[in-house]
């Protein structure tokens, strides 16, 4: 299944020519259709979102190139693999700048850059206003869940807003700037054409998988520029490929756990105490750590970019804060740290590397870090450990029925924490927006885990996990 994934992955670049270059400090992507005449095809320039990367848009990359258009992507400031630090002002001119940058790129390596388009997400849709603004020869604008920037009935010239039916929020972003810009209509040769599409189903990530809103937007680019010739036909199934190489790599690592188990088959879990004060130790120690931090931020700390990463390092510290809390009021904390324990933990550690970072680094993950990041990671595994060893005393040893109902409540604890810390801190807004991906990691976590005997399996695989994601997820 694992192999069956990757190749199903890289398919996905079929009749595609890839290249991977720089443009000074800034990581570029250039994609183009693998034709004679692809250097003198539209290009179409393509921002992505906070906390993400080329690697979350490529499903637009994909189809767009497919469709017969080049394509320039790159990782703005703090993101992906690009080592600059995010400016603390998030000014859409620095995000113009990263664009006309890749769009040199392009030209470097031969591409006609005559008939330009643009398309951004959140953070990157304000780039792409803006670079449509400050360029008035952009023969097209995208803009997917878009923020507002000020537009007017001329530019951007042919606008098209795409929102999430998910999100209220955007929806309403898209209907303000379609008002702004005189209303849906206009003429797409006289460049003064604007639509909106809600796109039903999606929320703010999974629009960027959407076969409809892909589609949208190559029918967008169509109209503009005209059906490019030698255009195929390509729908981005890339996340059901990448689920089925999770479960088989799931399945293969869940496979080897005897090999751990039986190392010690004498071993036995004790229960440390009752269900009521494991809970209320977590409880205890996730509200901790939110109250020490809130009165830290009134003290003058910048909790929003603890470690130098963007929101990131903020959960790490918050992990050891609550982790610490809660195991001081379990009154142990677990000495099995043998070797099948550690290996234990190094197997789920592994599960949960390849299976949702490796083989996500061909769809939504900038998973290999570059060093300025990894050279924090063994920090936010110390950071992370307390957390994990404090919920493995909570949760371990239970049955199935036991371990999705003490999930539950974990969860609960977890995203009620972290929430309470977005309402108190108003500069960790981008949370809100993450939060309902921790239920999800933190589930695979634990079914990864759920094989191995020992808590220190959990907490070491966990630890070990979760800070990585952060770190290579989370800007710098």
């Amino acid at each position: 299944m694992f192999l069956v994934s990757i190749w199903q992955l890289k398919a996905a670049e079929s009749g595609l020519v890839v290249i991977n270059t720089k443009a000074g400090d800034l990581p570029v992507t250039l994609i183009s259709p693998d034709v004679e005449d692809s250097a003198n095809r539209p290009l179409v320039l393509i921002g992505h979102g906070l906390a993400g990367s080329r690697v979350i848009m490529r499903g637009y990359a994909y189809s767009f190139a497919h469709a017969g258009y080049n394509i320039a992507q790159w990782d703005f400031a703090g993101h992906g693999s690009n080592p600059n630090p995010m400016p603390d002002e998030r000014d859409e001119n620095l995000l113009v700048l990263d664009a006309e940058a890749a769009l040199q790129s392009a030209r470097e390596n031969g591409f006609t850059v005559n008939r330009i388009a643009v398309l951004g997400h959140s953070m990157g849709s304000a780039m792409a206003l803006s670079y449509g603004l400050v360029h008035p020869e952009t023969m097209a604008t995208i803009a997917v869940s878009p923020v507002t920037r000020p537009v007017s009935s001329q530019l951007p010239q042919n606008l098209l807003l795409l929102a999430e039916g998910l999100d209220q929020r955007f929806v309403e972003n898209a209907e303000l700037l379609l008002a702004q810009a005189g209303g849906a209509g206009g003429d797409l040769e006289a460049g003064t054409a604007r639509a909106m599409e809600i796109i039903p189903g999606v929320e703010h990530i999974t629009i960027l998988f959407s076969p409809t809103a892909q589609e949208t937007a190559r029918q967008w680019l169509d109209s503009t520029f005209g059906a490019q010739p030698g255009a195929s036909e390509f729908t981005d199934r890339r996340m059901l490929w990448y689920l089925l190489g999770l479960v088989g790599t799931m399945l293969f690592f869940v496979s080897l756990s005897p090999l751990v188990n039986n190392m010690d088959e004498g071993y036995q879990e004790q229960v440390v105490t009752t269900v009521g004060r494991r809970l209320a130790a977590l409880t205890i120690g996730a509200l901790g750590a939110t109250g020490i931090l809130y009165v830290l931020s009134n003290a003058g700390l910048d909790l929003s970019n603890l470690l130098g990463v963007l929101v990131g390092g903020y959960i790490l510290v918050w992990f050891a804060i609550a982790g610490t809390i809660s195991l001081l009021l379990l009154g142990r904390v677990p000495g099995e740290f043998e070797r099948p324990a550690f290996l234990g933990g190094l197997m789920v550690f592994a599960a949960l590397w390849v299976g949702l970072g490796f083989l996500g680094n061909y769809v939504w993950l900038p998973w290999f870090m570059i060093p300025r990041r990894l050279i924090l990671w063994p920090l936010g595994v110390l950071l992370s450990l307390p957390w994990f060893m404090a919920v493995a005393q909570a949760v371990l040893p239970t049955s199935w029925w036991g371990r999705i109902l003490w999930w539950l409540g974990y969860m609960l604890v977890l995203v009620g924490g972290l929430f309470l810390a977005l309402r108190l801190n108003p500069e960790l807004g981008f949370l809100i927006l993450i939060l309902p991906v921790f239920p999800l990691v933190l589930g695979l976590h634990a079914l990864a885990a759920a094989p191995y005997r020992w808590r220190v399996s959990f907490a070491v695989g966990g630890s070990l996990f979760v800070a990585w994601l952060l770190l290579a997820v989370f800007p710098l």
